[in-house]
């Protein structure tokens, strides 16, 4: 009989670790003292690479009056998806972006909206179409990420939110090795930056041909 038990919770698989517990970590450490965004990355640069960089696309997320904080997580997003390519596992965190605070305010609202946010996402991930999230679909993978850092640093008013939920669903898919979550997110990247790539040119054209207007 007990052999028999042995057997079966030895053939029974093996839960998954789940994203929104690694994310509390950080309830504990800013409950009661802002922190530096070097230190919270820290904590996720341990677990991995992707993790970090979804707790930055979630960072994106949250409204932040007086800090930029989408130009500062952007940016912090476009160095370590470049650091994937050129330093796996030793993501650069630079010192000027590093030592920015994230005070205890900020942290309570991150963690109000990003662990239920994350626990309700997590639960349609699940491994599949893997060759996405492997070998050259993680460079493929970087190199998306990186442009959408580049549109969350970007001063948009509300244009920030499409490319940081391209990220969140990126790094899920990275994390989770679900292929499909992980096209989702370069889809969502894909629509944002073509989304607004036209409307800079309509505004251009717009604006040229007020100036031709005004001058006739």
């Amino acid at each position: 009989m007990n052999g028999k038990r042995a057997d079966m919770s030895a053939s029974a698989p093996r839960r998954r670790p789940s994203i929104a517990g690694d994310l509390s970590r950080l309830r504990r450490h800013g409950r009661t003292r802002s922190l530096t965004l070097a230190e919270a990355s820290a904590m996720f640069a341990d677990r991995s690479t992707p993790l970090l960089l979804l707790f930055l696309g979630l960072l994106g997320f949250i409204p932040s009056p007086g800090l930029p904080l989408g130009l500062i997580t952007g940016s912090l997003v476009v160095c370590i998806a470049f650091g994937m390519l050129l330093r796996p596992g030793n993501p650069p965190i630079p010192g000027l972006l590093g030592r920015r605070r994230l005070s205890s305010g900020l942290l309570r609202r991150f963690m109000g909206f990003a662990i239920p946010f994350v626990r309700r996402l997590e639960r349609r991930f699940r491994p599949r179409l893997t060759w996405v999230v492997s070998g050259t679909g993680v460079a493929f993978a970087a190199i998306a990420i990186a442009i959408q850092g580049i549109g969350l640093a970007l001063p948009l008013p509300f244009g920030n939110l499409p490319f940081a939920f391209g990220i969140v669903l990126t790094a899920l898919g990275l994390l989770t090795r679900d292929g499909l979550g992980a096209l989702a997110g370069h889809f969502v990247g894909i629509a944002s930056t073509a989304l607004f790539v036209t409307l800079g040119i309509g505004l251009a054209r717009a604006g040229t041909d007020l100036t031709d207007w005004l001058l006739w």
